[in-house]
């Protein structure tokens, strides 16, 4: 993990980014000019005949202006990010840091420089005004005027008087501009009408009057005369949590107005323990402290008696004995620091774990869960994940199925075999299935055995919902297992359980044979609806009637074959038959398919008890039921010896009708 940390998209790549200014570093002369034009007052030029040229030229300038302040933002953010991230690897392996020193200070010089750019580009008069307008309560909207008479009965006209006052103090207050500068959101009021319609122009000017007023009634100059406040601010950590995916913007979170105040009046910028110190106008003061924020602000003196009244947790640094090729008998447990770095350094955190505890033994649980279990003091020592499962073992498993495969073109999906003769019958439930399904479902992938080796280990858990639903910091749902695993771990299709049903009284042919259940009755079913306590009906996973992922989660119910037997309440859905079963071992499938062919050959018997008439040759069933006789039924399938005496009083009895119905056949 050390290597891993270090090599790669690890520490020497963030400590080589963003140490200095490159290519795509604009220089302080470009910055300034790009300043000019957007700190600018806009012009009024409507009497000047080239006033139209002017403007398009004006207005390709401020555009580039603001490319360039887009593009020195995103330096800013991706630099402060990249030193967050090396503080965090530094952290974890406190020995490093007299060797990165040197590169840690380049990179605070830069993210200093890029951040004093932005603060450039940036007005502070337009960013306190924005401050000033969630103060403003609502203005007092002309909805009986004669002018907006086109938009409608006067309910209407306020209505639309009212959307456009929203998303005006919306934009104006979370925005770089100044509230003066957008007076085009006036368009909106009439969008929907003809600009030939009569009475369009004078609406659309009077429109923009109340949006100008409404950015005077602000008072000027608030930027350079209100009183000034030292606050402390918190930077949310969201984005970080895989910090080798960069799916997720630093700072993400927050808005173009936040993002503004941190440039313009940070003073002090702690990068590792993400707060900042801010010295900020009266009103920027107010509304970080009174409106809802992804900053965390507080007083200078709140933010000491905050520091000294929360816990510290301190930071563990990574070292031998958890993580690493270490004998398992000299392995320490497990503890919540040593996750936190797991979080931080490994590529592949959100994968299956098998851990060893004295309390449960082994086990294999998703990363979600053992944090939860060792934050409430849970002692577990990590043994590996499925990453580290053997390759002559994953390789060679994947070697096989490939080879069983008939062509390259058979179909994915084995149609489903009603009749319990055929040798394949069975098949579709078994594991073996289900590997084959996911070496055909990720073919063509870049690591062809990582669902493999993640539905190899998930085979261990023993619930298979605490695979599924968990999220990540930003609410993003992530399942420990790539998509086709459940497909290896569910088989989608009900089990056929009449063997194991009640014999009918009435003699019927389609009723159950009364079989015991033996290895089956264990064999775990996943519903939406176990106990019929919900309107409609239960579905499996993926069913299409609920249109849900093939994933299971904490809201599905889990009962055994057992359980379903003797259950009256259940309303299954006709498409999926209400549940999915967890796939079948060898030895459930091949009792399932002999209970099947037990149950055939009992219906085939009762028929010819039925019918003597019909002087059927019962020479082959009798042949067959005495090899059933003879034979002894493997250990594995009973768990139970009443279950296995009963498994061979059934095969005896009809052997024994068959015998007495040849050797005294009914005149017919």
């Amino acid at each position: 993990m050390f290597l891993g940390a270090l090599t790669g998209l690890g520490l020497l790549h963030e400590l080589g980014s963003y140490g200095e200014a490159d290519e795509d570093t604009f220089t302080d002369d470009e910055v300034k000019q790009a300043a000019v034009l957007l700190l600018q007052a806009p012009q009024d030029d409507r009497e000047d005949p080239d006033a139209d040229e002017e403007e398009e030229d004006d207005w390709r300038a401020r555009r580039e202006a603001q490319q360039v302040r887009d593009s020195v933002v995103g330096q800013w953010r991706s630099a402060a990010a990249s030193l967050h991230r090396c503080h965090r690897f530094l952290a974890l392996f406190p020995w490093l840091r007299p060797w990165a020193d040197a590169s840690m200070r380049l990179k605070a010089d830069h993210v200093a420089l890029l951040q004093r750019q932005v603060g450039q580009l940036l007005s502070r008069e337009a960013l306190t005004a924005a401050a000033g307008v969630t103060t403003m309560g609502t203005p007092d909207l002309p909805a009986e005027d004669p002018v907006f008479a086109l938009l409608g009965a006067p309910t209407v006209v306020a209505e639309e008087l009212a959307s456009l006052w929203r998303r005006w103090s919306g934009q104006a207050a979370d925005s770089w501009e100044h509230p003066r500068e957008n007076g085009h959101l006036a368009y909106d009021l009439v969008r929907g009408i003809s600009s030939r319609r009569k009475g369009w122009d004078a609406a659309l000017e009077r429109a923009q009057e109340l949006v100008a007023a409404w950015a005077l009634s602000l008072r000027a100059g608030a930027a350079g005369e209100q009183d000034e406040r030292v606050l402390m601010v918190r930077l949310p950590e969201q984005g970080l949590d895989d910090p080798f995916g960069r799916d997720e913007v630093f700072l993400g979170r927050l808005s173009e107005w936040e993002l503004g105040v941190l440039a313009c009046w940070a003073t002090e910028a702690d990068w590792e323990g993400l707060t900042v110190a801010l010295r900020v106008p009266e009103p920027v003061a107010a509304r970080l402290l009174s409106q809802p924020s992804a900053l965390s602000c507080l007083l200078p003196e709140q933010a000491v008696a905050a520091q000294d009244a929360a816990p510290q947790v301190p930071v563990e640094a990574v070292g031998p004995g958890v993580f690493d090729d270490t004998p398992v008998s000299a392995r320490r447990p497990v503890t919540a620091g040593d996750l936190r770095a797991l979080r931080t350094i490994a590529r592949e955190v959100d994968q299956l774990y098998l851990v060893l505890s004295v309390e449960a033994g082994p086990e294999v649980l998703p990363l979600p869960v053992l944090e939860a279990r060792v934050a409430r003091g849970g002692r577990y020592v990590v043994v590996a994940p499925a990453g580290d499962l053997p390759d002559a073992l994953v390789t060679a498993r994947r070697k096989e199925l490939k080879a069983d495969a008939v062509a390259d073109d058979d179909p994915v999906w084995m149609p489903r075999i009603h009749q319990c003769s055929p040798p394949d019958f069975g098949r579709r439930l078994g594991t073996t299935e289900g590997e084959r399904l996911v070496v055909r479902l990720t073919r063509g992938r870049s690591h062809p055995d990582a669902a493999l080796r993640c539905l190899l280990l998930a085979r261990g858990v023993a619930d298979l919902r605490d695979l599924g639903d968990w999220y990540d910091a930003s609410g993003e749902r992530r399942d420990p297992v790539p998509f086709p695993v459940w497909d290896g771990l569910l088989a989608m299709e009900q089990l056929d359980l009449w063997p194991f049903r009640p014999v009918r009284e009435d003699g019927a042919r389609r009723g159950g044979a009364g079989l015991p259940l033996g290895v089956l009755a264990s064999v775990q079913l996943y519903t939406t609806d176990a106990a019929g306590r919900f309107e409609g009906r239960a579905h499996s996973p993926g069913c299409q009637h609920q249109g849900r992922d093939r994933g299971l989660s904490r809201y599905y119910d889990l009962v055994t074959v057992e359980q379903l037997l003797g259950a009256e309440r259940i309303d299954p859905c006709s498409k999926c038959g209400g549940y999915a079963p967890r796939r079948l071992s060898t030895t459930q499938v091949a009792y399932y398919r002999a209970a099947h062919r037990v149950h055939d050959l009992a219906q085939q018997v009762r028929w010819v008890l039925a019918h003597p008439d019909l002087g059927t040759d019962s020479a082959s069933l009798l042949a067959e039921l005495k090899e059933w006789d003879a034979a002894t039924s493997p250990d594995t399938w009973f768990d139970a010896d009443n279950e296995e005496r009963q498994w061979s009083r059934f095969i005896r009895r009809l052997l024994q009708q068959l015998q007495a119905a040849v050797a005294h056949p009914r005149p017919s």
